[in-house]
């Protein structure tokens, strides 16, 4: 017994000592374009961090879809179509961006119909965990993140598509360095917001 004790003790301390390597989503964001008769093109970025191992893009993922009043009218499976790594920018032409740091964005499209609904959808896929790199959530390891899009009345706006942004902002900021972003986004149809 006492041999058994000494080698289930060793082994914790073994797996204690190992370092725990996992990532997490950084985060995402969810579009969708009008095609017309109650279809829509809906796409999905997810980010995460793909410098510490890597936690799978979830392959499908589900997305949930809501009425007005909250409650679940249907659901739909979005595929993954392709992953790529997000070069690290820095706004400072003078400084490296730290070699300890990756992102990844999954890139997922479906085409789902929603006949038109009075008060319009509410589209969201949740995921856990957010990146242990953030600072001001308290153990972010368990949190998770929501990606939500909005589609609006179909009756009120038949041809609305939610603004995409124009460009990610640089992965890293310096301190005290001066910044300048352009936020904008664009509608289909429509100028800039």
């Amino acid at each position: 017994m006492q041999r058994h004790y000494k080698a289930f003790t060793l082994f914790l301390i073994l797996l204690a000592s190992r370092p725990a390597f996992s990532t997490h989503i950084v985060g995402g964001e969810m579009n969708y374009k009008p095609l017309g008769n109650g279809d829509y093109e809906i796409t999905m970025l997810i980010y995460r961090d793909c410098f510490n191992g890597q936690a799978p893009f979830d392959e499908p993922a589900s997305i949930g879809v809501f009425d007005i009043n909250n409650q679940l009218v249907t659901s739909f499976e979005i595929y993954l179509e392709s992953i790529e790594t997000i070069a690290n920018a820095i706004n400072s032409p003078c400084l490296i961006p730290p070699s300890d740091v990756c992102y990844e964005v999954g890139h997922y499209t479906a085409i789902v119909n929603l006949p038109p609904l009075a008060g319009g959808y509410t589209l969201a896929y949740q995921r856990c965990c957010r990146n242990h790199t953030i600072i001001n959530i308290q153990n972010p390891g368990a949190v998770g993140a929501t990606i939500v899009a909005t589609i609006p009345d179909a009756a009120a706006f038949p041809q609305d598509a939610n603004p995409v942004f124009k460009n990610l902002p640089p992965t890293f900021i310096c301190l005290d360095a001066p910044f300048i972003f352009d936020h904008s986004a664009t509608e289909i149809g429509r100028a800039h917001v």
